[in-house]
């Protein structure tokens, strides 16, 4: 496994393994790798000749209050678990590679972004949409690989795909849980035990829902309410949003139908958590 540290030297690379008709996948991380991204990592090594691992903490989706300094970094743990995974090359570049000065151009992304947690935080999609398209100029991919716990992060970049007609596939991939079913995240380093035994409610709320559509319910307000009595059963947790969007556009729903995403946000203390589940309503 090779380690590439600027955009110019990762590039060469990859025009010169699509020249040898090798396909690359893509794994975009921001490190303090887990089993979620692993799964990525490894499904792309079982579906492309090559495997890409980008590992960059990008500054640009962090708001001026939120943790990017003490966001974790754990390079030396990383690069062990990418290559025990099936990764080829890791792409760890600095921010000065990535943003030089006198940056000037990023993507905006439009109705898609500005709800949920493009409410909650301003500006991260435009950091994601640029970072990911700088991404898919650097490496050149044939596939790339998000995990559907941050479901309009991968809604997001495939608008962002479609529109700017990018050659290459998005690959959303299952939701990895702990054994007690909480959607793993790098930002678990900074829960506690006990806090992450709590957090454990945030899925069982996700199938209580589930469990009362398929029983017929359509009324979002009591799947609503229902959920937000699973969470507020354990102390110390803070519901920022519990929604039920369209699949194909993030659109809000007044009444349940299609593919619908039900996703939610919960808080212990400082740490947000998110989650989610698709369901098929006929």
């Amino acid at each position: 496994m090779q380690i590439i540290n600027t955009p110019k030297s990762m590039q060469k690379i990859a025009e010169s393994l699509r020249g040898k008709r090798k396909t690359i996948g893509l794994v975009p991380t921001m490190g303090a790798l887990h089993e979620g991204h692993l799964s990525l990592i490894k499904r792309s090594a079982m579906e492309n000749d090559i495997t890409v691992v980008s590992i960059f903490v990008n500054p640009t989706q962090f708001g001026p209050n939120e943790d990017f300094a003490r966001y974790p970094r754990a390079f030396k743990k990383d690069r062990l678990l990418a290559q025990k995974a099936g990764a080829d090359f890791i792409f760890h570049p600095t921010a000065s590679a990535m943003y030089p000065d006198n940056f000037q151009t990023f993507v905006i992304p439009d109705k898609i972004a500005d709800k949920l947690e493009g409410a909650a935080r301003p500006g991260h999609f435009k950091g994601v949409a640029t970072i990911c398209l700088k991404l898919f100029n650097i490496i050149k991919p044939h596939r790339a690989y998000f995990g559907q716990k941050d479901a309009q992060q991968l809604a997001v970049i495939r608008q962002m795909a479609r529109d700017f007609n990018l050659d290459l596939k998005i690959v959303g991939c299952p939701i990895v849980r702990t054994r007690t079913g909480v959607a793993l995240s790098s930002r678990h380093v900074y829960l506690s035990e006990s806090e992450l035994r709590k957090a454990t409610v945030i899925h069982k709320a996700l199938l209580a829902a589930r469990k009362e559509i398929n029983a017929g319910q359509r009324s979002i307000s009591k799947l609503r309410k229902l959920m937000a009595e699973i969470i507020g059963s354990e102390s110390g947790l803070y519901i920022e949003y519990i929604s039920f969007n369209r699949w194909d556009n993030l659109e809000e729903l007044r009444t349940l139908s299609g593919n619908t995403l039900i996703s939610l946000v919960v808080r212990i203390g400082k740490v947000r958590l998110l989650d989610n589940t698709l369901i098929r309503i006929r």
